[in-house]
């Protein structure tokens, strides 16, 4: 559901099922941004963003969770945004914000 909402935005999606499937592609691929589930089968999102900060270290990740409030502050430390699953336009927001973040830094002033 959450590609759908992000190709109906305008985004190229690129989908894994766990984060080991998610570090393969990777990879493989070149990406703007990861969105992460914070509730994953085999790792939880904070640690796929810890490996992924180790391999990519600029990449922005955005986690998407049911109950933010319960992400404990070292994962939010390992993520640049955290947003509520039922809060679509605040993930739309948060890759908005993080586009333009990234293009300002590759536009000099």
């Amino acid at each position: 559901m959450l590609a759908n909402v992000l190709q109906k935005s305008g985004y190229s999606t690129l989908t894994a099922a766990s984060g080991s499937d998610g570090l393969r592609l990777l990879r493989s691929a070149s990406v703007d941004a990861v969105v992460l589930d914070y509730e994953m089968p085999e790792m939880k999102g904070d640690l796929i963003a810890q490996a992924i900060r180790r391999c990519i270290p600029g990449l922005p990740i955005v986690l998407f969770t049911g109950v933010p409030d319960d992400v404990p502050e070292q994962a939010r430390q390992s993520v640049n945004h955290v947003v509520h699953k039922a809060d679509f336009s605040g993930l739309l927001g948060a890759l908005k914000k993080l586009a333009e973040e990234s293009a300002s830094k590759r536009d000099p002033i």
